[in-house]
């Protein structure tokens, strides 16, 4: 009896650990006032339903992961969730470990469905740190506030909203990817910092706004054709403002120090295509609508078939070759000058004779005819 217990509670043991679960983020409060803090978050809320060959569906997955302790020292108002997260000495302060999110809908009836989502990741690497500022957002991770307010740090972020349909058998697609990348936000001594992706670092300034390198477009299809409209704007690399008010940083690469109102960004590129049914090739559009190669790449003639080349006109068209060419009239009155010869001024058509003499003639008659009828009326 004692060896069947003995083997039962073994087996119990041995179950507990081999099924156990990795240990949750410990929560800590040290002089603190009205701290909300929770460790790693997944729901699954979902919907459906299904009547009479018409069916719908909605579901919205979502999730807040991270490792390590939600830590909150002497601060007031600290939200923590997830885990990784420090709070020192701050007011009003919000932080968050990656967020993944995934909400998609779908329906269908009478052959025919529609389906849409639209997947949001807020990502990033490290702990999220908040020290002695007040108001400071911090999503993802590698994020740290020191001495500022009003701060909204955001990790690297990628949504991608996408519909599809099938109508009488035809299938239409449309998705609008856009994604900030980096890692590793950093705010000190500054107010009104907005922050998202990495590599942006601001001190001691005010009104800066610092994204990554960034990514977006729009695609769409429809049977066999389909277009894209890609664009990037930098490349990665750093943002830094320094002693700064009203910068804005977009790309990577840009610095400013002791500036007023800055706007720096990194190259932004775009390249538009369109395709025709799947397999072909997708024609490139640049700025004018043409590809470069397009642009530069003269038509080539088309060839000439013997009927052409002997001078006899294909079936079907007319010929003006030989035909009498009649000349164009001008307008009564206008002088008809030899092509290519300068106009003259101040002379009669036809005549050539000088406009200033009837000029004189007509002012001496007129004059004449006044003073006679003066005369007569006397």
């Amino acid at each position: 009896m004692r060896a069947k217990c003995s083997l039962v509670a073994a087996t119990v043991v041995a179950l507990t650990f081999g099924t156990a679960q990795t240990a949750l983020a410990d929560n800590n409060s040290t002089g603190s006032i009205g701290a909300v803090q929770t460790g790693n978050v997944s729901v699954t809320p979902s919907a459906g339903t299904s009547q009479s060959g018409t069916s719908a569906a909605v579901s919205a997955p979502t999730s807040i992961t991270g490792t390590g302790n939600n830590t909150a020292t002497n601060s007031v108002g600290a939200v923590q969730a997830g885990g990784g997260n420090t709070s020192s000495g701050s007011t009003g302060s919000v932080q968050s470990s990656p967020i993944s999110s995934s909400p998609s809908g779908s329906a269908g009836a009478a052959n025919q469905s529609a389906t849409a989502s639209a997947p949001v990741t807020v990502g990033g690497s490290g702990s999220n740190s908040a020290s002695g500022s007040t108001g400071a957002v911090e999503l993802g991770g590698g994020n740290s506030s020191t001495g500022s307010g009003g701060v909204v740090q955001a990790g690297s972020a990628q949504a991608a909203p996408a519909v599809g349909a099938s109508i009488v058998g035809e299938a239409v697609s449309a998705s609008f990817p856009a994604s900030v990348s980096g890692s590793g936000n950093d705010a000190t001594a500054s107010n009104g910092v907005v922050q998202v992706g990495g590599g942006n670092s601001v001190a001691r300034s005010s009104l800066a706004a610092q994204p990554g390198a960034i990514a977006a477009g729009s695609s769409a299809g429809a049977g066999g054709t389909a277009a894209s409209n890609p664009i990037t704007v930098g490349a990665g690399g750093a943002n830094s403002a320094v002693d700064s008010v009203g910068a804005a940083q977009v790309g990577g690469e840009n610095t400013s120090s002791g500036s007023t109102g800055t706007v720096q960004t990194g190259p932004v590129n775009a390249s538009p295509s369109a395709g025709g049914s799947p397999g072909s090739t997708p024609v490139s559009a640049g700025t004018s609508g043409l590809s470069p190669l397009a642009a530069a790449t003269p038509m080539a003639a088309a060839p000439r078939t013997p009927a052409a080349t002997a001078g006899v006109p294909s079936q079907g068209n007319r010929t003006a070759e030989g035909a009498p060419r009649r000349s164009l009239r001008k307008p009564f009155g206008q002088t008809k000058m030899p092509a290519g010869s300068p106009p003259v001024l101040d002379q009669l058509p036809y005549t050539g004779l000088g406009l200033l003499l009837f000029v004189l003639l007509g002012l001496g008659l007129m004059v004449s005819g006044l003073t006679t009828r003066t005369r007569l009326g006397t």
